[in-house]
């Protein structure tokens, strides 16, 4: 070997060594400064981490009905990045050829193949999802990045249906993924009082809002390894962490109460027409509600209709119905007793500068029959007394002027003014139910405080909330309770509430087997812009049984009821209504008869007086 040879020899060799070591070095710049990043991205294209959406708590009626809960069920994706993969795209297109991948590789250009692919997934979605094609076409071309969501709320048998067609298919870049759907399983019914849940399954009405906090679980998290069409290899999955489910919610509710409170306003509505009803029934010994009801109202499903809970939200005048008041403030400071002759001045009274009548000319009567009657102008006496500083403390000792903190949203606090924005026949409108504003739950608690002995029990909605294996029950909001007027107080009222019954304007409401309390309200219906309007009214009818040993009080008010037959009073309309709800109830609820039964005596149709108010 020549010289020449040999210098070759050692340069090519020279080379070799120079261009392994750059390799080399390479190599070990790759491994210690890139490794991390590029296993990293490695690690992107085969590995997946997926949220485990918790489902949200459940919520159910005092016995354990359930009222509405999380349905499992499915959102058709598409992934616009794997849709336009080209390894996707051969094995779709493969499968629809009847031929073999590898000899798709170099059959159609990049474009072509993408195209291709494109319209065969439209070609199946389409065939299983009802969509037309060019508007499936047009969605799909929308993005090249990112997510679109084709179909939501797919349920568990259209899902395997969609499954095995995207698996048989070899469509890849679209999925399954699962998620939760709010079920309520008797849409129409107690809705203002569940609410509902907005399409990020966070809660925006009634106790789905309350409690949102609370029913809303925690999210867990799967990590595994993913082959080419981007589905799971169980084999090699990784981290897992189970959702929490989120916190059952129990309600004070009795659904079967609840049911046919909303079977008699359906009636109600149906009979009077009226522009609205809302309807209350609570437990008064401790403010626990047993069902609550309004018309108009909505479906829970399709959110169409009126969403305000009327209960707690809408104001009206409540007319005689708050003539409890005056009666409570009185006899609680001792300046009237049941037995107290009142002058009602033949139904004018004009002593102060203003003019007030009544429905029938009532000379002097006792402060029990005032009541039982309904005299404006005798209620009015009976408030005098008291004086308007007074009378507006025990207006706010009744709960009135102030949310009652019931687990509903837009609660109103109502309206009572304070004396000194009052006129000069204010005090004597507001005593007969007047110029003040409330809510039909303020009315109904403020009745509350007769049935309990004079104690105030602010009501509630919920009994408890509690994990999803029962594991942990607390409690509903605490019931607060306050001394408003005396006991002795309050058995003189409820004896005045069971004579209106008895002989007074609400017979109609009366109970065979049991001693009711109530009194009937009727307010002119007053028009904002136009004011009061002859022929309208509110009528309302409130009260509680059996009267000694009280364990269901209800209120309905009905708002402009009409009628060609009928002359349109709280004792005419409000009181046969809480009598045909009242009836099932305490067969609902097991309240035994604490009364002998009598033979009703057969109202005098032609003495409207009797039965006006």
């Amino acid at each position: 070997m020549d010289k020449q040879q040999q210098s070759r020899i050692v340069r090519a060799c020279l080379f070799l060594v120079i261009l392994l070591g750059s390799l080399s070095v390479r190599l070990v710049y790759i491994q210690f400064f890139k490794g991390d990043a590029l296993s990293e991205s490695a690690r992107v294209h085969y590995e997946h981490e997926q949220i485990l959406e918790a489902p949200r708590g459940r919520i159910f009626d005092r016995n354990g009905e359930l009222l509405a809960s999380s349905q499992v069920v499915y959102n058709l994706v598409v992934d616009c990045v794997h849709l336009r993969d080209p390894g996707l795209a051969r094995m779709g297109l493969a499968r629809k050829e009847g031929k073999d991948v590898k000899s798709l590789r170099y059959r159609y250009q990049p474009d072509e193949l993408q195209n291709r692919y494109f319209e065969y997934v439209v070609e199946v979605l389409s065939g299983v999802t009802r969509v037309p094609q060019p508007e499936l076409a047009k969605k799909l071309k929308s993005k090249d990045t990112g997510e679109l969501v084709l179909a939501r709320n797919i349920e568990d048998d259209f899902q395997r249906e969609l499954q095995k067609v995207l698996t048989d298919k070899a469509i890849g870049g679209v999925y399954l993924r699962q998620t939760h759907r709010r079920n309520y399983p008797s849409p129409q019914t107690l809705t203002h009082v569940i609410g509902y849940v907005g399409g990020d399954q966070k809660g925006r009405e009634g106790i789905e809002k309350v409690f949102d906090t609370e029913m809303t679980g925690i999210d867990g998290y799967k990590v595994c390894e993913r082959d080419r069409r981007r589905q799971e290899i169980y084999a090699y999955r990784k981290a897992s962490i189970a959702p929490i489910p989120g916190k059952d919610v129990y309600l004070t509710i009795d659904m079967g109460l609840q049911s046919e409170v909303e079977n008699q306003i359906v009636k109600l509505m149906t009979m009077y027409s009226p522009e609205k009803i809302s309807t209350v029934w609570l437990r008064p010994k401790t403010g626990e509600v047993l069902a609550m009801a309004n018309r108009p109202h909505f479906d829970l499903e399709s959110r169409v209709g009126a969403r305000r809970n009327i209960a707690v939200s809408d104001l009206y005048q409540p007319g005689s119905t708050f003539k409890l008041v005056a009666f409570g403030g009185a006899f609680d400071q001792g300046v009237v007793s049941p037995d107290t002759l009142i002058d009602c001045h033949d139904g004018e009274y004009s002593g102060e500068g203003f003019v007030m009548k009544d429905h029938a000319p009532f000379g002097k009567l006792t402060a029990e029959m005032v009541l039982a009657k309904s005299s404006n102008i005798g209620t009015y006496m009976v408030a005098r007394p008291l004086g308007r500083d007074g009378f507006h403390h025990y207006m706010d000792l009744f709960g009135f002027g102030r949310k009652t903190g019931i687990a509903s949203t837009a609660e109103s606090p109502g309206a009572i003014y304070p004396v000194n924005q009052w006129t000069g026949p204010s005090f004597s409108s507001k005593a007969i139910g007047y110029e003040v504003m409330v809510t039909p739950l303020q009315m109904a608690t403020a009745c509350g405080v007769i049935a309990n002995g004079g104690v105030y029990q602010s009501p509630v909605l919920v009994k408890g909330v509690t994990d999803s294996d029962a594991a942990d029950f607390n409690g509903g909001a605490q019931n607060r309770a306050r001394r408003v007027i005396s006991k002795e107080a309050a058995a003189d009222l409820k004896d005045c509430m069971v004579t209106a019954l008895r002989i007074g304007t609400a017979r109609r409401a009366a109970i065979p087997g049991y001693t009711v309390a109530g009194k009937t309200g009727t307010a002119r219906k007053h028009v904002e812009n136009v004011g009061y309007v002859d022929g309208r009214y509110v009528v309302s009818f409130v009260g509680f049984l059996p009267a000694d040993d009280p364990e269901l009080l209800g209120i309905i008010v009905i708002d402009d009821p009409k009628s060609n037959d009928l002359d349109l009073y709280g004792g005419t309309v409000a009181a046969p209504a809480f009598k045909s709800i009242a009836q099932e109830a305490v067969k609902i609820l097991g309240i035994m008869p604490n009364a002998p039964l009598e033979t009703t005596s057969r109202t005098n149709e032609s003495s409207v007086a009797s039965i006006r108010d």
